[in-house]
């Protein structure tokens, strides 16, 4: 297996249902030390102080995962340190993270701290109508993506009934006692791909640096995909095996599209137009679904059609949110106070003892 050198996911995502929102997996508090959350706006800083953070526990060749913004994947939108004990976020809206226990495991970096609220207030109604037109387009991504999971929806539905449910189950079974000896423990709720900055972004290396054996379901209509990776989640459950439960990112939680045992290097995949499974030696499972009535499937592609459409929409209105973004944050920048930043930074530092 590759060494894991990046290993990257999402914790949120425009979806069907709005922005959803996994950050609460980053809470531990009983196994780990310190969970930091950052709290400012726009160009505060709080990507570059985590990169800073990274920066130093990456000379140590700890073991770490990555978490992206949906909206923008060049930044950081938290981290975990598992030799360390700790994890770092992004506190603020959308993915806004509270403390559970202040002081003892919740500690709460401020950001606002290092502003100029004069050179902001000086901004106020430029930063308000930029905010509002942010909002605005995230309001038509996600517009874009519910008309789109509708469609994804129904041919998933519609495709059911096509199912060789008779190979689905043999090759469920079989897969299950592949698993036998998995290590016991929690199951990790993640995302590998969303809607971004005028096109889906897809993490595909973190399942070949976790998984030497890969399994991949093409499915271009979902049903497939959607029971195995059901019901291979729920024998994992009642076995209590850990894993890293991935969810398709327009329909998180309702839909799984990939799960990986790191401790067998297993993972089980689905792959489509929208996310192409990639790798070598890739265990292509076919077979799982008999050819589909031609006026069904018709119908079933000018929907599939109309949702690639619709997600390529939706992927332009986030890069012109970034784009207004990238405006919004220049009057933070301004306002920002550097050197008190380096005083956060060294007490992190010094905290962690790096």
């Amino acid at each position: 297996m590759p060494e894991k050198t990046g290993i990257r996911f999402l914790l949120g995502s425009n979806t069907k249902r709005g922005f959803v929102s996994l950050f609460d997996e980053l809470k531990d508090p009983v196994n780990y030390n310190k969970l930091y959350i950052i709290k400012g706006g726009p160009g505060s800083g709080k990507s570059s102080l985590m990169k800073r953070i990274i920066k130093d526990l990456k000379k140590q060749k700890h073991d770490m995962e990555f978490f992206h913004c949906a909206s923008d994947p060049d930044s950081l939108d938290a981290f975990i340190d598992h030799d360390a004990k700790i994890a770092m976020t992004d506190g603020t809206a959308p993915h806004t993270t509270d403390p559970d226990f202040p002081g003892a495991y919740d500690h709460i970096i401020n950001m606002a701290e290092c502003w100029d609220t004069g050179k902001l207030a000086a901004g106020k109604t430029k930063i308000i109508n930029l905010s509002n037109n942010i909002s605005s387009c995230h309001r038509m991504a996600t517009a874009c993506i519910t008309a789109a999971a509708a469609l994804l929806d129904s041919n998933m539905q519609s495709s059911k009934p096509y199912i060789n449910r008779d190979a689905v189950n043999k090759f469920t079974d079989e897969f299950v006692q592949k698993l036998e000896g998995c290590k016991t423990g929690n199951e990790k709720r993640r995302l590998l791909s969303a809607v971004s900055v005028g096109r889906i972004v897809f993490f595909n290396d973190t399942i070949t640096q976790l998984a030497s054996e890969i399994y991949v379901l093409p499915d271009k209509w979902g049903a497939v995909s959607d029971l195995i990776l059901s019901k291979i989640n729920h024998a994992a459950a009642f076995r209590n095996w850990e894993r890293i439960t991935c969810y398709c990112s327009i329909r998180t939680p309702d839909k799984i599209d990939h799960i990986i045992f790191p401790s067998k290097g297993i993972a089980i995949t689905s792959s489509n137009e929208f996310h192409p499974a990639k790798g070598t030696s890739l265990h292509m499972l076919h077979d799982l679904m008999p050819d589909i009535p031609k006026p069904v499937e018709e119908q079933m592609s000018l929907h599939l059609d109309k949702a690639a459409e619709l997600i390529d929409m939706a992927c332009k209105h986030v890069k012109q949110a970034k784009i207004l973004h990238d405006e919004l944050e220049d009057f933070y920048i301004d306002a920002m106070v550097f050197s008190k930043v380096d005083s956060i930074y060294e007490k992190i530092k010094n905290e962690i003892a790096l």
